[in-house]
C-alpha cells in the first residue's frame, strides 16, 4: 500500500474540475489527482521537491492515487469514501470547497445548507454524511480537547496539583 510520496514536481494541470500532478519518484512518474490548494501550493513553491499523503484506490479498470497535503486531510477522505454511496469524486469536491476543521464544524453543527451546496451532493447525501460522521467527529473532538487539556495541565504543574487538591476535597465531602 502507497502511504506517502516524496518526489520531484514535474507538472500540473486541470481538466474537468479535477486537478492532477505528476510526480518523479525514483525515476517513476506518479499522476495523482489532487485537491485545489495542494496544486495552487505547489505552484507557489520554489524548490520541486514535495511530500504528499496518498490514498490508493484500486478498481477493475483502474488505479487511482489522490494527494493530500497532510494525513489528516487523507484520514477524513478515507473516512468520508466509507460512506455508502459516496465515491471518490464526491469526497474530493467535499475537501476542495471545505477544510477539514469546517467540515467537522458543519457536521457536528448539523449544518445541511453548507455540505449540500457542494456540486452532486444532495439532501439524502448530506443526511447520510452527517449521520455517519457526527458520532466519529464528536469523539475526534473530545479527545482533541482531552489532548489539549492534557498537554496544558502538563505544562503548567502549578494547576495540576491544585485540581488535583479540589478532586480529593470534593470527593471527601
Amino acid at each position: 500500500m502507497i502511504s506517502w510520496i516524496k518526489g520531484e514536481l514535474v507538472s500540473s494541470w486541470q481538466a474537468n474540475n479535477k486537478f492532477y500532478i505528476l510526480i518523479n519518484c525514483q525515476g517513476l512518474g506518479y499522476e495523482i489527482q489532487t485537491l485545489e490548494s495542494v496544486t495552487l501550493d505547489i505552484n507557489k513553491i520554489t524548490k520541486k521537491e514535495i511530500i504528499l499523503w496518498l490514498k490508493h484506490i484500486k478498481k477493475e479498470d483502474s488505479d487511482m492515487l489522490f494527494g493530500f497535503n497532510s494525513k489528516e486531510q487523507r484520514d477524513f477522505f478515507i473516512q468520508i469514501l466509507n460512506i455508502k454511496g459516496i465515491g471518490s469524486q464526491i469526497g474530493m469536491s467535499l475537501l476542495n470547497k471545505f477544510s477539514v476543521n469546517q467540515l467537522i464544524n458543519a457536521i457536528s453543527n448539523n449544518d445541511k445548507k453548507s455540505i449540500s451546496s457542494v456540486q452532486g451532493i444532495g439532501q439524502k447525501m448530506t443526511d447520510r454524511i452527517i449521520l455517519e460522521l457526527k458520532s466519529k467527529v464528536i469523539t475526534k473532538q473530545i479527545e482533541k480537547e482531552n489532548l489539549n487539556r492534557n498537554n496544558f495541565l502538563e505544562e503548567n504543574k502549578d494547576l495540576d496539583s491544585i485540581f488535583k487538591d479540589i478532586d480529593l476535597t470534593l470527593q471527601s465531602l
